[in-house]
């Protein structure tokens, strides 16, 4: 099999001995910072070094997560944080952030990186982008499928680059697209980029369309994933790594999963399958992966753990309750101390089990005190057998796995000595052991070859086995004591074990010279300064219909960034239609650069489509730019290209990295406080590049594959006038009302509820060395257009406090919901705020 590496989760040490035990090659965990499970119990320093200790004597490798997204004040203190696991000889680091790509590319470049999903580098362009940043492997986008899988690694295979897949395989799904979701870092300051996110889209909404209620339930909510019955496909379709999500998941959990996929990928046979139904799931799915659609995806009947269905109760008589299997595929005979769930009525009220009355393959009997009704599902969520059977991987214990090569030979005065030879990742290890002062001529018994290979091939406790002993010049009247054959062992192995782990490790050489390019680059950084002459920035412009730009006359606009991707319900008519808008756009925005947004997350052939237009164009004379979303872009196109918010532009290597990939233009993150950005733009040494700032507009929170199909009712949400939209109400904070858009992809695009207002900030935001400040007016209409771009024309202005502060009231009059600051202000909550911020 191409699928080389089965890749647990663990979320603490505990954790990542089970995970290890039950047959991981691979585990992934998360240090007490950067990691995207903040709430996880994570790694100290000292808990790494013994995880990565404990998991090379087995033979497994460590990846390490930093992937949450970095800001300029914490450069330094990450980059010693990776120099620290460089050190300590991890295996990969995962990493979302393009600035510490960059920094690691440049700075410790022997230290192994892998693109997070997060990265969101989803077609070919984005992957050799990768390739030549130094990352070893990327972690594809849950939505990507097994035949695109395939396509990718053929042309890999193509362009000889050598780039190891990675996918994930089992566990929940985010609702987003690769994860970019805001919803939470915007609504409670809990960002999902800093590992924060409060999982909004478990919670129960209504959607709404016209005032009428169309569906109900947990509509953001998805299935878990497995693939455990596609493991052939993903592995035909060049995928090296399986992916278990999982950190924030206990050790039965990871047992369990852990070691199903291990037996499953062994070819084992056992109820290992069956087994991942009693561990916690949201009932499974087989995903965008392999071809599932979005209806199939998604679980909007409920967003927790049931277990595996077994039937319903059909008779109640006093305390004793019959149920009728039904699940006959997956029939599970019962055991006291089991854990059962009833669900009536879409809630759920569990127990352990404590009498069986009767049990055969077409009803159960228990007694339970538990009130309980006919017709209630009967669920089994927890088995007692699989927790007890867990409990043999909870001990350490080091595996013998590496064959190793003895041979033994002696000098004329008896000095002993032992060559040992054994591979490790493809790498011959050897050394010459010397033993003196041992072996001596024997008066009676001499030694012989066959007790002093049974002494030396007692392994136990070490990472190896003796795979074979040859003899060499052997005297032929020789006597050892046992005890000094088992001194020449104890030595040998711990030589070969301490030769194992620094493997793994960089050399002295390499480590002092990696130290002195740290040490240089924390001088320049901390020394640098952006002294850059602070100009006044001019005002670009979101819009997704042509009628606004009759609203741009007189204004001295930079950019018009044209949106045309929810205008039209299908590719055919959009392709079809875009050239001809943006032509009639070109002509009405005659001293504005015109800008063509892309629709997020597009595979190859669709950039290449849109480049074929875009020269097109250029051939009658008309001039545009694109924004777009993937750091490959400056390969495809022959025009300007500028950065859509969803790159995630943090700190100043992040636009330094994404400068050198082609970018003209960054939309800096929504995320970021004011601080934050004031700092970013004061370390920033990239010229030639503009830097942006979205102040006004309803952000988008999500993009989504889910286009509300298979609602809880079975029906389906079509809107046939796609300019139109559908109100996302969350059931228990009313207030809480999202727009949801559909792109002629059918992705669907939520945004934000309150309106981002930076009106009353604009002294100083005009200030920040900014290129220019972004109206996003999509959603909206002429009147509305005019009336911002009036208002924040008149603000770069001289203004003192107290009109700002009038135009925000004239702001709220006018827009279509309620207005904040964003994160401008505080930055993220849940955060230790930086001494500098």
């Amino acid at each position: 099999m191409v699928l080389s590496e089965l890749l647990a989760p663990a979320g603490s040490y505990d954790v990542l001995v089970i995970a290890v035990n039950a047959g991981a090659d691979a585990v992934y965990i998360a240090g007490q910072q950067y990691g995207a499970r903040a709430f996880a119990k994570n790694f100290t320093m000292e808990e790494i070094e013994k995880a990565v200790e404990y998991a090379h004597l087995n033979g497994v490798k460590v990846h390490v997560t930093v992937n949450t997204l970095i800001n300029n004040f914490e450069i330094a203190d990450v980059m010693n944080y990776l120099f620290k696991l460089y050190q300590i000889g991890i295996d990969a680091v995962i990493v979302q952030d393009f600035g510490i790509c960059w920094l690691l590319k440049t700075l410790i470049p022997d230290l192994e990186v892998h693109g997070s999903t997060q990265m969101a580098l989803s077609n070919y362009s984005s992957i050799k982008w990768a390739a030549k940043n130094n990352i070893k492997r990327v972690v594809l986008p849950r939505e990507i499928n097994v035949k695109q899988i395939a396509k990718t690694h053929e042309q890999l295979k193509k362009d000889n680059i050598n780039m190891e897949i990675e996918v994930f395989g089992h566990g929940a799904l985010c609702y987003s697209v690769s994860g970019n979701c805001y919803m939470s870092s915007y609504n409670s300051g809990r960002s999902g980029n800093r590992g924060a996110c409060a999982q909004p889209c478990r919670r129960e909404y209504r959607l709404k369309y016209r005032g009428y209620n169309i569906g109900n339930g947990y509509l953001l909510s998805t299935h878990d994933l497995a693939t455990y019955n596609n493991l052939d496909a993903i592995s035909d379709a060049g995928v090296t790594s399986l992916k278990l999500e999982g950190r924030m998941k206990s050790g039965d959990y990871i047992g369990t999963i852990v070691n199903s996929y291990r037996n499953i990928l062994d070819g084992n046979t056992g109820d290992y399958a069956k087994n991942l139904h009693l561990v916690f799931n949201r009932k499974f799915t087989n995903g965008y992966i392999m071809g599932d659609k979005p209806g199939e995806v998604m679980g909007r009947g409920s967003s927790g753990h049931e277990g595996l269905y077994i039937g319903d109760i059909v008779k109640i008589d006093g305390t004793e309750v019959t149920i009728e299997i039904k699940n006959k595929d997956n029939y599970i005979t019962l055991e006291k101390g089991d854990g059962i769930a009833f669900k009536y009525n879409g809630k759920i009220k569990g127990i352990y089990l404590e009498d069986i009355v009767k049990q055969d393959e077409n009803e159960i009997v228990i007694n339970t005190t538990r009130l309980v009704k006919e017709g209630t599902e009967v669920f089994i969520s927890f088995s007692k057998s699989i927790h007890e059977n867990l409990k043999k991987f909870q001990k350490e214990v080091i595996k013998n796995h590496i064959p190793l090569s003895l041979t033994l030979s002696w000098n004329e005065d008896l000095t002993g000595f032992v060559n040992v030879e054994y591979y490790l990742d493809d790498e011959l290890i050897n050394f010459r052991h010397k033993v003196i002062g041992k072996f001596e001529k024997a008066k009676n018994k001499p030694i012989t070859k066959e007790k002093i290979e049974k002494q030396l091939s007692k392994t136990g406790g070490t990472p190896f086995y003796i795979d074979e002993i040859k003899f060499h010049n052997m005297p032929d009247s020789l006597f050892i004591p046992i005890s000094e054959l088992n001194q020449i062992r104890r030595e040998v192995l711990s030589q070969a074990q301490d030769l194992l782990l620094n493997h793994y490790t960089p050399t002295k050489k390499s480590v002092k010279a990696t130290r002195k390019k740290l040490n240089k680059f924390y001088e320049d950084y901390e020394s640098f300064n952006n002294l850059s002459k602070k100009k006044n920035p001019k005002i670009s412009l979101f819009i997704d219909n042509l009628d606004q730009l009759k609203s741009i006359s007189g204004f001295d606009l930079k950019r018009v960034y044209f949106d045309g991707n929810c205008l039209y319900n299908n590719p055919e008519d959009y392709y079809e239609n875009i050239p001809k808008l943006l032509e009639e756009a070109s002509l009405m925005t005659p001293d504005a650069e015109l800008v063509w947004v892309l629709s997020s997350f597009i595979n190859e052939k669709e950039a290449s489509k849109c480049n074929e237009i875009v020269k097109k164009l250029e051939s009658k004379g008309i001039i545009i730019s694109v924004m777009g979303d993937f750091p490959g872009m400056g390969e495809i196109f022959d025009c300007p290209v500028y950065g859509n918010h969803n790159l995630n532009v943090w700190n100043s290597f992040t636009v330094k990295n994404l400068k050198e990939a082609g970018f003209n233009g960054l939309i800096l993150s929504s995320e970021l406080s004011g601080n934050e950005i004031k700092y970013l733009i004061s370390k920033n040494n990239t010229k030639d590049i503009d830097l942006e700032l979205i102040v006004n507009g309803n952000l988008e929170v999500i993009v989504s594959k889910d286009d509300f199909s298979n609602l809880n009712d079975g029906k389906d949400f079509i809107i046939h006038n796609n300019a139109d939209y559908a109100v996302l109400e969350d059931k228990k904070r009313k207030k809480f009302k999202y727009k949801v858009l559909f792109d002629y992809n059918k992705q669907s695009h939520i945004i934000n509820k309150d309106c981002l207002c930076l009106i009353e900030e604009m002294n100083e935001i005009k200030h920040l060395g900014l290129d220019s400040i972004i109206l996003d007016c999509r959603y909206s209409n002429e009147k509305y257009t005019t009336n911002i771009l009036s208002i924040y024309n008149d603000s770069l202005k001289d203004r003192d406090d107290e009109e700002l502060s009038k135009y925000k009231y004239q702001i709220m009059d006018f827009s279509q919901s309620y207005i904040n600051k964003g994160n401008y202000i505080e930055g993220r909550l849940h955060e230790d705020k930086h001494e500098n911020s």
